[in-house]
């Protein structure tokens, strides 16, 4: 297992990609036998201890989350021609995503883990954000097959003060930034609502063990919504107020909430720019969701690798060069 003394000498910057495969595949290795044990355990073929690991799967997809590669074809194909030396018994691309995607929940299981590394559940603040995932831009809609048309929707981004196809991904992150879970929502559906499907989600997963404050944007104001959080889910909602609103002028805390809010934006824009979470090849939903869960738990791997080197958290686009 690797600990902080095995890093603490390490430069990102000089970090070549076949270090950082290594690294991965330490660390993953290392988290799929604590949680799984061996593979065995997972498998009902006569297959039961495949040479390519399940651990080697995991490692290539997340070193491609990680530095920012859009189409899993594309970087099989890459890791295929160039780092076959470290992947000797690499299967076919389509054997490839079809265990992978078999392995989602054993990654969502490892990105626990490393919430737990990381002290991440102790700790009762959070903070909720969302952000768009688009699947297609809206002037090609009605010439496309409308893919995920049964789940996907029409939305509108404030932000970028822009419309589009797709869903959006309710997020929540402790003070540090550290996403805590995350669930996808249709695009049209307000934020206040996807909020609710997120802590819905939490309650079955048995994560309600913490009496949560939770600090929320704009778009989570409402006086009557943080006491429906309060009365049902047992959760104080901290809202920056509007500018606007008369009811709720701006006070020294509102000020301090809203400089915590640039921590999470910083955790999006992580998400967003070096890992392009924020549209997908995918189409299919099963694919979808192999995606997301391996784009967030290559996320908390970095914040952890960040840990053992002695590093600040969030800065995973150094792990992207």
């Amino acid at each position: 297992m690797l600990f902080s003394n095995d890093l603490a000498d390490v430069n990102k910057d000089e970090l070549s990609l076949e270090d950082l495969f290594c690294i991965v595949y330490c660390v993953v290795d290392d988290q799929y036998k604590l949680v799984v044990g061996s593979q065995q355990n997972l498998r009902i073929s006569h297959n039961g201890d495949p040479v390519f690991t399940d651990a080697e799967v995991m490692t290539i997809a997340l070193v491609g989350e990680l530095k920012g590669e859009a189409s899993e074809r594309g970087w099989w194909r890459f890791v295929h021609k160039n780092y076959r030396h470290l992947f000797p018994h690499l299967c076919s691309r389509t054997r490839y995503g079809r265990r992978l995607r078999k392995l989602k929940l054993v990654m969502e299981m490892i990105r626990q883990q490393f919430l737990f590394h990381l002290d991440v559940q102790t700790d009762r603040y959070r903070l909720v954000d969302s952000f768009p995932l688009r699947l297609l831009n809206l002037q090609r809609l009605s010439n496309s097959s409308c893919p995920f048309e049964y789940a996907a929707t029409v939305g509108y981004c404030s932000s970028f003060k822009e419309h589009f196809y797709g869903f959006k991904v309710q997020l929540l992150t402790d003070l540090r930034g550290i996403p805590v879970a995350f669930v996808l929502t249709p695009a049209h559906l307000h934020d206040i609502e996807g909020f609710r499907q997120l802590l819905n989600e939490m309650g079955e997963l048995g994560m309600h063990h913490l009496k949560l404050i939770v600090v929320g944007d704009k778009a989570y104001v409402g006086e009557d919504y943080a006491t429906e959080l309060n009365e049902t889910y047992g959760i104080e909602l901290l809202p920056i107020p509007r500018h606007y609103e008369k009811e709720m002028p701006p006070t020294a805390l509102s000020c301090l909430l809203t400089k915590t809010r640039k921590i999470v934006e910083t955790t999006t824009s992580g998400l967003t720019e070096t890992m392009n979470a924020n549209w997908t090849y995918c189409r299919s939903i099963l694919g979808l969701i192999t995606r997301m869960i391996a784009k967030f738990t290559a996320f908390n791997l970095a914040n952890y690798l960040n840990s053992l080197m002695g590093t600040p958290l969030l800065e995973i686009k150094s792990f992207a060069n």
